[in-house]
């Protein structure tokens, strides 16, 4: 896992799907809930999915 999170040092995938519940487009928010489940909950996310939804650690601060 670490070879997909080079840059992510902070955010799990627990905390992803936690912040993906207000997301406002749920479509998206579908898609990536489905690829999360190869994850596990304390595994980081990878760093291709955080700049894929325009996010980082800033936004789960």
């Amino acid at each position: 896992m670490s070879e997909l999170s080079k840059e992510n040092k902070f955010i799990t995938v627990k905390m992803l799907k936690n912040y993906l519940e207000n997301y406002p487009d749920q479509i998206t928010v579908k898609i990536y809930i489905k690829v999360l489940e190869n994850f596990e909950d304390d595994e980081l996310v990878p760093d291709l999915i955080l700049r894929n939804l325009g996010l980082s650690e800033e936004d789960f601060k």
